[in-house]
């Protein structure tokens, strides 16, 4: 008899904070679990479940879905906005947003394709975050 073990890695999860088009797309359209992820809408209260975060919240809860990303155990935070909002966040942050909640954000979110539409920028969204999780993987490789 042959014993064959098959390991069964859940796949990453991933939070995202808000009801706007792009987060639709992402958490409620199967876009990102077509790509391995588990997805999820969260409350941008309590993302601290998933390793990738995107705040797609598009103006009403930026500042607390920013602020609750930050002290998520995440490896990947993104913000859907424009340069012009995120440069306004940087500058002049709300009260309540502490500087370092914009440190290390990939804002905007997704790599730049030249979105447009909900689903290209969500697209994106989820290609930055492929790379971003598969990035150690491919030097582990290289390395053997």
């Amino acid at each position: 008899m042959d014993t064959f073990i098959v390991p069964m890695i859940p796949p990453p999860a991933m939070a995202v904070c808000g009801a706007s088009p792009v987060a639709l797309t992402l958490a409620l359209l199967a876009l990102g679990p077509q790509f391995g992820f588990a997805a999820f809408a969260a409350d941008p209260s309590a993302p601290d479940v998933a390793r990738d975060i995107t705040v797609a919240t598009q103006g009403p809860g930026d500042e607390a879905a920013l602020k609750d990303a930050q002290t998520a155990p995440a490896t990947c935070r993104a913000f859907v906005g424009s340069r012009a909002k995120t440069a306004t966040l940087s500058v002049k942050p709300a009260a309540d947003v502490p500087p370092e909640a914009l440190a290390g954000l990939h804002a905007p979110a997704g790599l730049d394709l030249g979105a447009i539409t909900p689903e290209e920028i969500a697209m994106s969204i989820l290609a930055q975050m492929i790379s971003h999780r598969r990035q150690g993987q491919r030097l582990a490789q290289r390395r053997s």
